[in-house]
């Protein structure tokens, strides 16, 4: 299995940096002869002080990952080659955890200093509850706690999924902890005992510019987001999924590409991310909704939707969006050879992808791209008539040495079902997706799957060939395509996991 070594270099800059300002921070507070009487105090001092450095960067480096203007504009840039640029978020999550483990580390010492601030040092006429919950430092650290609990505790996956406006406005108290971090240093809790001049870490000189640049732009995007908008088109597909078709002559993007989704009538706040299921030449963005959560819910009921169509004579309500912003499927003409995996819903971005390729093969269009394969995992048989005519329209136009379609069924059939497979499997269709290619049932050998793809790689592409592996979907078979990829490539055949990550 291959090593990913930009993972563990990450890691290791990563905590190698924070170590070393860590470290810093203690010993240039023990070293420091202007701090004696607060030094006299014990280690805790150092400890609490060096941590106190580490969580002013931390705070300041949190929030550009999220800046996804600011991250859109790298990805174009040949930093896009070097740095994982569409890792934005991982690294945001590192980010959070390292802020989370200095957190506790600055706390608990600061709690052991506040106690010997009361029994060693009686000269400065301090309690030590007078200094948890009286002074500035103590005030807004414990507030920042609570703060801190809401947000984490809402941002575990399981409750992210399960009801994801709760992670969206507990994430959102990300202002209030702002502004208590910037006021943390008021008071002037650590000063000199020679002539009284305030020897405390300011970390707003890095955390107030990058917080304003982040307001700005979130603000850029409201402005951007209100351009003119209209609802064109709605669409009720089986499997509960609703297709939005929107228009906006403002709106730019590329295959592959996602956006913010907001719906004032459902919740003026909440923004949702989708990747967009249409492509440029169309004329139109759409968005394919999967009607499982209560903002979804909400929204199918705002539209007139049900299981059995829409109620006609319901009001078009107002949308937005806001972006577009970039993703790894957008990277898919720069490999000669490519993979596209879409797991239920997640077959959004190889559904705009599958169409781009369908235009510049009708175009006669020049691309890189020699070889795609498409592969498309899905639960329930309805799935597949969200793009069967697009997967149509790809088998009678595009040739099978350039494109392949491979669906798999993983979920259980009913008995009408399984009549109409044997009395129908002997036809020119397939009987579950209409299509010439033929439905597998249960999940992909994806080991298989590689050593075929490797296998089948064409000779003009050279010795030394990268397929891109793009998918969308469920995390747990994102780990198995590159845990698998990484044991099938070779040194002629490289297997590259791009993984969309909102």
């Amino acid at each position: 299995m291959e090593i990913n070594w930009r993972l563990i270099l990450f890691h290791l800059v990563f905590w190698l940096g924070h170590a070393a300002l860590w470290t810093y921070g203690f010993f240039k507070q023990k070293n420091d002869p202007e701090l004696a009487v607060l030094n006299s105090i014990g280690y805790s001092v150092y400890i609490s002080r060096g941590a106190g450095l580490v969580l002013g960067v931390d705070c300041a480096a949190l929030l550009v990952p999220v800046c996804r203007n600011i991250v859109r504009f790298f990805r174009s840039t040949f930093l896009n080659r070097i740095v994982p640029i569409d890792e934005n978020l991982y690294f945001h999550r590192w980010m959070a955890y390292s802020m989370l483990f200095f957190t506790l580390v600055h706390t608990n010492a600061h709690y052991t200093n506040f106690f010997f601030v009361e029994t060693k040092l009686p000269v400065l006429g301090l309690k030590a509850w007078q200094v948890h919950y009286m002074a500035w430092a103590g005030t807004t650290g414990h507030i920042m706690l609570v703060i801190m609990f809401f947000m984490y505790s809402a941002a575990k996956q399981e409750v992210k999924h399960k009801n994801f406006e709760f992670f969206w406005y507990t994430h959102h108290l990300f202002v209030p902890f702002y502004f208590c971090l910037f006021f943390h240093s008021f008071g002037c809790f650590v000063k000199s005992s020679v002539d009284g001049r305030c020897k405390g870490y300011n970390s707003n000189y890095g955390t107030v510019p990058i917080f304003c640049i982040y307001i700005a732009e979130r603000i850029l995007r409201e402005y951007r987001a209100r351009q003119p908008t209209t609802l064109s088109k709605v669409l009720f597909h089986p499997g509960n999924t609703i297709e939005l078709r929107i228009e906006k002559p403002s709106f730019q993007y590329k295959p592959g590409q996602y956006l913010f989704l907001n719906v004032p009538s459902v919740s003026k706040l909440q923004w949702h991310p989708f990747t967009i299921s249409s492509t440029p030449e169309e004329g139109f963005v759409s968005v394919h909704v999967r009607v499982v959560g209560d903002w979804t819910k909400k929204l199918a009921q705002t539209l007139g939707c049900f299981e059995k169509g829409m109620t006609k004579g319901v009001a078009v309500p107002q949308v937005c969006i806001d972006g577009p912003y970039g993703a790894p499927a957008e990277d898919l003409y720069n490999y000669r050879v490519a993979v596209l995996v879409g797991a239920g819903i997640g077959v959004t971005p190889s559904a705009s992808l599958l169409k781009s390729v369908w235009y510049k093969y009708y175009r006669k269009a020049q691309m890189p791209l020699q070889k795609l394969y498409f592969f498309w995992v899905a639960r329930n048989k309805d799935e597949f008539a969200w793009f069967q005519s697009l997967l149509a329209s790809l088998e009678e136009t595009v040739p099978t040495s350039f494109l392949e379609i491979h669906t798999y069924l993983t979920g259980n059939l009913d008995v009408d079902d399984i009549q109409n497979i044997a009395l129908n499997n002997d036809g020119e269709a397939d009987p579950i997706t209409e299509l010439q290619s033929r439905t597998h049932y249960g999940r992909p050998d994806w080991r298989r799957v590689f050593e075929s793809v490797r296998a089948s790689v064409p000779s003009s592409v050279g010795d030394a060939c990268e397929i891109g592996v793009f998918y969308c979907g469920p995390g747990a078979l994102a780990k198995t395509l590159g845990r698998v990829g990484n044991a099938v490539s070779n040194s002629r055949v490289k297997f590259v996991l791009r993984k969309e990550h909102f």
